[in-house]
Parts: C-alpha cells; sequence; structure tokens
C-alpha cells in the first residue's frame, strides 16, 4: 500500500494512460530531497523556508571549514524540509583541488521503509551545479 505518491520530476506523461506520471513512498522521498537541494531558499516566495543554501557556497575555497558549513547545511535543508527523512549522515570530500569540485554523499532512512538510500550530489564551486 502507498503511503506517499508525487508527480515525477521532470514531469512526464504515461504513453499508456494519458495520466501524468507519479513516483511514490522512498522514491518520492528520494525525489524531494534532490528538489529541497536544489531549491535556494527563498526562491519559492510561498515556501519561503524550502530549500538549501548549497549555492551560497560555490566561488569559495574549500577548506575544513567549508566541508563542515556544507554538510551541516545539507542535513539541516533536509530535516527541515522533509519530515519522512530520519537518520541523515552527510559524507562531503573535495576533487580536483580546493577550488574545483565537491561531491557529497547523503544517506538516511525514512519512516515509510526503513532501507537505507542514497544521493549523491556534486557542486562545481567554479559555478556549475550537478
Amino acid at each position: 500500500m502507498k503511503v506517499i505518491e508525487g508527480w515525477r520530476f521532470p514531469i512526464g506523461i504515461d504513453g499508456a494512460t494519458g495520466k501524468i506520471m507519479s513516483v511514490c513512498d522512498n522514491e518520492a522521498i528520494k525525489q524531494s530531497v534532490n528538489m529541497i537541494l536544489q531549491t535556494q531558499v527563498q526562491e519559492r516566495e510561498i515556501f519561503g523556508d524550502y530549500g538549501s543554501n548549497l549555492r551560497s557556497f560555490m566561488f569559495d575555497v574549500i577548506d575544513p571549514n567549508y566541508v563542515s558549513s556544507f554538510k551541516r547545511s545539507v542535513e539541516q535543508s533536509i530535516s527541515n524540509c522533509e519530515p519522512h527523512v530520519n537518520e541523515i549522515s552527510v559524507e562531503v570530500r573535495a576533487e580536483g583541488g580546493s577550488t574545483s569540485k565537491i561531491v557529497s554523499e547523503i544517506e538516511y532512512s525514512t519512516d515509510i521503509y526503513p532501507e537505507i538510500e542514497k544521493i549523491y550530489k556534486t557542486l562545481n564551486i567554479n559555478g556549475e551545479n550537478e
């Protein structure tokens, strides 16, 4: 039985049914977490607290304080915006030197199915978001 259901992003039409494609349960939460990380706080006027501050980490030098702040920002953003997520763990590493990019591995469990889910997020410090 589905607990939560939402539209699949990017939005698409199911060719067989003609309806908007959807996702449910842990897949819906994974999409939600990705959307939180891709949305800048204050970007959505109606939901001003929704999103993350990852763009504020661009064009900076990667050092231990940067990594710690980035990790804390990811954890807080997900905790604040996705109520179905439990036990978040974020690992962050620099690739290509102190001004190239960082890769974060986010692990979490949900209150729907207790499986560990993983999301990888790359932020190119020079301005390209992956």
